[in-house]
């Protein structure tokens, strides 16, 4: 489990710490630009202010706004400031949690707390034989530009008198206005003391969602 964090961790982080780079016109005659070569001032003439260049506002495909040659292209860098994660996805996680396997059952809640890249989860269950807990951390493998967001998460923990761990993966929506997420799905794999269980989650109002259709259609 360790060695497929570290190994996936390695691959995102070395995504992040690409950068773009800009050529920089210097054949342009306009001035105030960064590039530009500056035309000489007739005598009594007054000097502009010393501007590099008018804003640039993108829109939320990477466009220049105001320009009429829009394209699917993405323009804006990627480093850009409003690439940053927290204002794609959502912060807060929480789900409940079922862990099945052939030694025991449990049901309980996943929390997980991941603002950008990095974060940490728990788990907390309560089983026919023993109750699990489990502490670790949550890596987002999506990027800006995903439609969802993906999410490993894995940690150590314990179960009645053993201790062992689980790794899973998330499936979630890209925020929309509250930091806290609604509608995600998880799936995983424990063990503790020797036995394998699997672990699914499913958030509050998908879980509120099938409840109602089960009790409509029983």
């Amino acid at each position: 489990m360790i060695a497929l964090l570290l190994t996936v961790s390695g691959m995102v982080w070395a995504q992040d710490v690409v950068r773009d780079s800009v050529a920089v016109d210097t054949t342009d005659t306009e001035e105030n630009v960064i590039g530009a070569k500056p035309q000489p001032k007739k005598r009594g003439e007054k000097k502009e202010p010393n501007i590099l260049g008018a804003p640039v506002y993108y829109d939320i495909y990477g466009n220049v706004e105001g320009t009429s040659n829009d394209t699917s292209v993405y323009h804006r860098p990627k480093h850009h400031y409003l690439n940053n994660l927290d204002s794609r996805y959502h912060t807060f996680f929480l789900e409940g949690e079922l862990l099945t396997g052939s030694h025991d059952n449990a049901i309980g809640a996943n929390f997980t707390y991941l603002p950008k890249r990095w974060g940490f989860y728990t788990s907390v269950l309560a089983g026919r034989r023993h109750s699990y807990l489990s502490l670790g951390a949550a890596l987002r493998l999506s990027g800006y530009e995903s439609i969802l967001d993906w999410q490993l998460y894995g940690g150590v923990g314990g179960g009645g008198h053993h201790l062992g761990g689980e790794i899973g993966v998330r499936m979630a929506v890209r925020k929309s206005s509250s930091e806290f997420c609604w509608t995600s799905l998880s799936a995983g794999y424990a063990n503790y003391g020797g036995h394998g269980f699997v672990t699914f989650g499913a958030s509050l109002d998908l879980m509120l969602a099938s409840s109602l259709a089960a009790f409509l259609f029983w």
